[in-house]
Formats: structure tokens, C-alpha cells, sequence
């Protein structure tokens, strides 16, 4: 390692284990582990998937505000409506949460595999809800209340969207 010669000592965790808490523990340890070693030799990192899995993380928070970034502007501009830009931009969160939730309770950990549908997810939840909305505004335009033009508007497509989830998600 740094040209000098090394031993190198892999680490793997369980399917069921956390990367970012077991290399948060390793690196908790290396000062101990350091300590019972001979002098000159040293102890170190050289490769941690916890990097990865922490960019990973970063990013799809980044993809989650341009997500809704992008949701407002559409559905502002094409719409003209700041109150239709309200159910799609709380979806984005929600749904994450549902799905952070779910994740939990099935006892999946937070890997690039599971962030990256994360990330696959978000668009798809974004389509849903722009296609909901703009039904419901078109029935809004054809003089129904606000609630019966959501009740309407959601019932009307709601088989279509569904699918269209389902054939994308497979």
C-alpha cells in the first residue's frame, strides 16, 4: 500500500448488515487495533463502500429537490395554477417515506441497488402525479367543483395509471 508492501484484509458484510454502521465501527476500532500493533506497522482503509453508498445517498436527495423543482415549474407553467403544484410536490416525500418505511419493515438495508430504484421511483411518482393533476384540472375547466373534479379525475385514470406504474416498474 503507497508502494510499500501490505497485507490486505477483506471485509464483507452479511445481507442483512448495514455498510455505513460496520465501517463506522471499523473505523471506531482502527485507534484500538493500532495501538496492539508492533512499531511500523500501521493499520488503514484502503477501499470502503460506504463512500459509494454515502454519494449514492447524496444524490438521491439531489434528484429528490430537482424532482420537485422540475414539478413545479411544469405544472406552474402549464397549468398556471400554484394550488395543482401542491399534490405532486408532497407526493415525492411521502412516497419516499412509505417506501424508506417499507424497506424497513421488510428488512431490506439502504444499498446502491435500493437507492438507485429510489431514484427510479421518484420519476415515476412524478409522472403519476402530473397525469393526476392535469386530468383533474381538465374536469376543473369543464366547471365541477374542486372535489368532485378530483374524485372524478382520479377515479377516471386511476386503472391507466396504475398499469402504466406496473409495466414501468416490471
Amino acid at each position: 500500500m503507497d508502494g510499500r508492501p501490505a497485507v490486505h484484509l477483506g471485509l464483507f458484510p452479511t445481507p442483512a448488515g448495514n455498510p455505513l454502521v460496520i465501517v463506522d465501527g471499523i473505523r471506531k476500532l482502527l485507534p484500538q487495533i493500532q495501538q496492539t500493533l508492533p512499531p511500523g506497522v500501521n493499520v488503514a482503509l484502503a477501499y470502503e463502500t460506504a463512500r459509494f453508498i454515502e454519494a449514492s445517498i447524496q444524490e438521491v436527495l439531489h434528484t429528490l429537490v430537482e424532482a420537485i423543482v422540475i414539478v413545479v415549474l411544469v405544472i406552474w407553467l402549464c397549468l398556471g395554477s400554484l394550488r395543482s403544484v401542491a399534490i405532486p410536490v408532497l407526493a415525492i416525500p411521502l412516497s419516499m417515506l412509505g417506501a424508506a418505511g417499507l424497506m424497513l419493515a421488510f428488512g431490506f438495508s439502504l444499498n446502491l441497488l435500493t437507492l438507485l430504484a429510489m431514484v427510479l421511483a421518484i420519476g415515476l411518482v412524478v409522472d403519476d402525479a402530473i397525469v393526476v393533476v392535469e386530468n383533474v384540472h381538465r374536469h376543473i375547466e369543464e366547471g365541477q367543483t374542486p372535489v368532485a373534479a378530483a374524485l372524478v379525475g382520479a377515479r377516471e385514470i386511476a386503472g391507466p395509471v396504475i398499469a402504466m406504474t406496473l409495466t414501468l416498474a416490471a
